[in-house]
């Protein structure tokens, strides 16, 4: 069992702000100093302000929380905001954002600034925006969840790629994943059920997802749906036919380039619907990417909770 942090007994009487800073995040190890000047000179008190661990992020904001933190602002990438999410959903307070990763596709959906003063800006001047949580099981997500081509993008993502590469990263990583097998999908939306061979499928909640890459044209933050795609296979699980793994590698290819100009869903083997619950059923069963960590293995249930989580945004 994993060890619970230790709640501090009380917040200063300064403040009722606590800053945590990831420290594997691409920028962490050297922004804890540079974000607390920034939040500082904004005119943010702070509590406490630290450099945590990745896997200490949800329990550290449950014990600010419980020493009364009412703004929790942490500087990472977007699975730390997913994991702080997590801890801060129906809480009330207000999650505060300073986007230090690779993609900050979450930061992007709600137009914080990505520089650090900008981003502080907005924290001080308090508005609070509702937003929804989506959840893949008991792990919450704020941009996406996936599983297929996505979730061995990640697998490939490790963190010295991130920090050499930055945002190309994710297309050195792609290009390195588009041999992904197909898989046999059984998608249950809403009580109706879809049966297909698939390359990929995305369960969207915000607006973007794989650094800036759009959900679906009408995805929003706070629509109080999840925007679900797949992309089909031309070849069957299994034993395919060269001429149709062919035909899925040209697929993903033209799935690839329609993203990057956010018509995705212009592709002929790509169906989406939108709904507030979404059941998978994979052969093999297949790792889940959750904001860009892996985040457990199908089958998998997947929903929407509207308005749970406060974030202060422009």
């Amino acid at each position: 069992m994993a060890r619970r942090a230790p709640a501090p007994p009380g917040l200063s009487a300064g403040g009722d702000a606590v800053l945590l800073v990831n420290g594997a995040a691409r920028r962490g190890e050297s922004a804890l100093a540079a974000a607390r000047a920034a939040l500082e000179q904004a005119g943010v008190i702070l509590a406490e302000a630290r450099a945590i661990e990745p896997a200490e992020l949800t329990e550290r904001v449950e014990a600010a929380l419980a020493a009364g933190a009412r703004r929790v602002i942490v500087g990472g990438g977007d699975g730390s905001l997913a994991a702080a999410a997590s801890a801060l959903a129906g809480t009330g307070a207000a999650l505060g954002v300073l986007p230090l990763g690779t993609a900050n596709d979450f930061a992007r959906t709600l137009r914080i600034p990505d520089d650090l003063a900008g981003a502080a800006r907005a924290i001080a001047r308090g508005r609070v925006r509702r937003v929804d949580v989506g959840w893949a099981g008991r792990r919450a997500f704020l941009n996406a969840a996936s599983v297929g081509a996505s979730s061995e993008l990640t697998r490939r993502l490790d963190d010295g790629l991130k920090r050499r590469a930055g945002t190309l990263a994710y297309p050195v990583a792609g290009a390195a994943a588009a041999g992904q097998p197909p898989f046999r999908a059984r998608l249950e939306v809403d009580g109706r059920s879809e049966d297909l061979d698939a390359l990929q499928v995305v369960v969207g909640n915000g607006r973007y997802h794989g650094g800036g890459r759009l959900v679906a044209p009408r995805a929003r933050a706070d629509d109080h749906l999840l925007d679900v795609y797949v992309l089909a296979a031309a070849s069957s699980p299994g034993a395919p036919r060269l001429r149709d793994r062919l035909r899925d590698v040209a697929g993903l290819a033209r799935y690839a380039l329609l993203l990057l100009r956010g018509r995705h869903l212009e592709h002929p083997g790509v169906l989406h619907v939108r709904a507030t619950r979404a059941s998978l059923w994979t052969d093999p069963p297949l790792e889940i990417d959750a904001d860009g960590e892996l985040a457990g293995s199908t089958p998998a249930e997947f929903r929407v909770a509207p308005g749970q989580l406060a974030v202060l945004a422009p």
